[in-house]
């Protein structure tokens, strides 16, 4: 099966108020999808809703050929989700976080088949090592957002998800999770979603965009248009203030 997400007639909220609605979206393997949006156009709700942290008020979500809301443990199983820096829990211990995650996901912590990524082990290459046993809360943001990088691809789940999570990221640990996003989906095994408020970053790293405004999928980009807004400087970034300003206008 080439589709790993099957997002249909999505709405999704609080206290039963829609904040997110009529989503219809899919992801192949070896797509990498840029999430755009301003704050609050529903971008973190849609990634609550997908992972099954908030339930549907419509809709469906199949991750890997499994719907979430028939067997949620199943499909949570098929993706990895790298939470929002802040969100990490700050008693615990990097170790302990990753252990936690691998008993959810049932794989073991180490579970990170290095050979397949460029570079060799990503614990060393992302500088991770000395801090493991150190509390989450004396952590700086990069170095949380590198844990729940290190976590979301523990079993090498079929969806990964970063969330916010590259913004906080140091240049070399930044290109270190690009070259192995990239060669995860190169693999043709995998499919990424990547949520950025970096507009600009995006034509390098995705092979797709949507842009989300006031909680609906507003425009969306392709490999060939997003080959295309790259090519000139600022031009992407251009193409996406566009969007938000008819977004605005209308």
């Amino acid at each position: 099966m080439d589709e790993v997400l099957a997002v249909s007639g999505l709405s999704a909220g609080y206290r039963g108020r829609a904040v997110v609605r009529g989503i219809d979206l899919s992801l192949r393997r070896g797509d990498i999808l840029g999430l755009l949006g301003a704050n609050g156009s529903g971008k973190s709700t849609l990634i609550r809703a997908i992972t099954g942290q908030i339930p549907l008020l419509s809709g469906s979500v199949t991750v890997d050929g499994v719907d979430l809301a028939a067997a949620p443990e199943r499909a949570k199983a098929r993706f990895g989700l790298a939470i929002e820096p802040h969100e990490l829990p700050a008693p615990l211990s990097g170790r302990q976080y990753i252990e936690l995650v691998a008993s959810i996901r049932g794989c073991a912590p180490n579970d990170l088949p290095s050979a397949d990524l460029p570079g060799g082990d990503l614990l060393e290459r992302l500088e991770l090592g000395r801090w493991m046993d150190r509390p989450i809360a004396e952590y700086s943001l990069g170095t949380r957002a590198k844990v729940a990088i290190f976590a979301a691809l523990l079993g090498w789940p079929p969806l990964l998800i970063f969330d916010e999570t590259l913004n906080g990221l140091d240049p070399v640990a930044a290109w270190e999770v690009k070259r192995a996003i990239t060669a995860l989906c190169a693999s043709g095994r995998h499919a990424v979603i990547v949520s950025t408020q970096v507009v600009e970053a995006v034509p390098a790293l995705c092979n797709r965009a949507v842009l989300m405004a006031d909680g609906s999928l507003s425009r969306s980009w392709d490999a060939a248009q997003l080959a295309e807004a790259g090519g000139a400087p600022g031009a992407f970034e251009a193409s996406v203030m566009q969007a938000l300003r008819m977004h605005a206008a209308a």
